[in-house]
């Protein structure tokens, strides 16, 4: 199992994205079964679709909205579950480069991918316990 982070989802869906190409390819190495089934936070889903309204269109947005629910390669987890969790380490740990949904997709990780993750964001690389991919 990896868990997606929003970077990689909007790229896929964004073709002017300087990631494209790449998010395609992950994407594809994720159908293949290389990391297993992917884990996506209801956090990820809400900022992805949101982000790809603003920068491509509602139809797209649309398209990664039913993507992400309905995928057999994915799965869709509520992120009620890590929210105090992933609050109490936001308000804590002040070093840490993740915004709050990156700490919840870390913590997801952590608890259920081995610390997998399938992201572009270079915030993730470094950080205890996160094995960042693609490399």
């Amino acid at each position: 199992m990896i868990v997606l982070d929003s970077s990689v989802l909007i790229a896929f869906f964004n073709d002017r994205d300087v990631h494209n190409a790449s998010a395609k390819q992950a994407l594809r190495e994720l159908d293949s079964g290389k990391w297993g089934k992917g884990l996506i936070l209801e956090y990820v889903f809400v900022e992805t679709v949101n982000v790809v309204k603003r920068r491509v269109s509602i139809p797209v947005a649309l398209d990664a909205g039913r993507f992400m629910r309905h995928s057999r390669q994915v799965e869709l987890s509520l992120s009620s579950e890590v929210f105090a969790k992933t609050w109490d380490e936001f308000r804590y740990d002040f070093s840490s480069p993740l915004s709050f949904v990156d700490l919840a997709v870390a913590h997801v990780a952590r608890e259920r991918a081995g610390g997998k993750v399938l992201t572009f964001d270079r915030a993730f690389r470094g950080v205890a316990g996160i094995k960042a991919e693609p490399q």
